[in-house]
């Protein structure tokens, strides 16, 4: 599928802060120049009978800041991919956050790239299922042999709703310099039923409490743009539980 790029420019020590929403296939191309500041979400709400393709590239200037937030609701199948690419002392947050239910099917794939000396990045991903929704994530990080200094970390935990669900998620790091520091972990786990139990007995709805356990496990990060993303988050998770 060929799409034209939806282009961001940040200029030289600017800063800005972008909500975009899609309901079908879109691409973005995301630069941000020397000390640039940016907060940018990106949130998938197409029709659950649609697939959709989903590509987002950005280079992350010298001393600049990224702060980058995938969100995947809607979409029949969401094929995605993330490539980040940062410069000198840069800095990047890139969280991905997606809440599938029916039949839905996410195939996702993240490429995270330390170009230069002293770059910065933490990659945090959550995915939640129900039905018989499947999510396929490989996240990749790379430390160039020149990047000296580095520091990168990702880590992905996944909850399941339903027996059915599947979430499988394959961390993949490569360091080509002694200089770094680097890691990555993945945990998966079901709904907790002792969470929902406790709730219960303090006097909240079994539907008000999973929405809350899941708006707590999904959204564990802080964004300017919290209310917006929380809303959309919220009305999808209305849309499994009949909230």
């Amino acid at each position: 599928m060929s799409m034209e790029a939806e282009k961001v420019s940040i200029a030289k020590g600017k800063e800005r802060t972008l909500f975009l929403e899609s309901a079908s296939s879109a691409s973005y191309s995301i630069s941000l120049a020397e000390g640039a500041k940016a907060e940018i979400a990106i949130v998938n709400i197409a029709p659950e009978e649609t697939d959709v393709e989903i590509k987002v590239e950005a280079m992350v200037g010298k001393n600049a800041a990224l702060k980058l937030i995938g969100c995947t609701l809607g979409g029949r199948e969401t094929r995605s991919e993330v490539k980040i690419s940062q410069q000198a002392g840069s800095r990047c947050e890139h969280f991905e956050v997606a809440l599938l239910s029916g039949a839905q099917r996410l195939i996702a794939r993240t490429k995270h790239l330390h170009c230069a000396p002293g770059s910065f990045s933490r990659s945090s991903f959550r995915f939640a299922a129900a039905g018989s929704a499947q999510a396929d994530v490989q996240g990749g990080v790379e430390i160039a042999q020149k990047a000296a200094r580095a520091d990168a970390h990702f880590v992905a935990k996944s909850l399941l709703l339903s027996r059915e669900a599947r979430v499988r998620v394959v961390p993949m790091l490569s360091v080509k310099t002694g200089d770094a520091l680097a890691g990555h972990g993945a945990a998966m786990a079901p709904f907790s039923a002792d969470e929902l139990f406790y709730l219960q007995s303090r006097g909240i709805e079994d539907n008000e409490g999973r929405r809350m356990i899941l708006d707590g496990f999904l959204l564990e990060f802080e964004a300017r743009q919290m209310g917006m993303i929380r809303a959309a988050v919220g009305r999808k998770i209305g849309d499994i539980y009949g909230i």
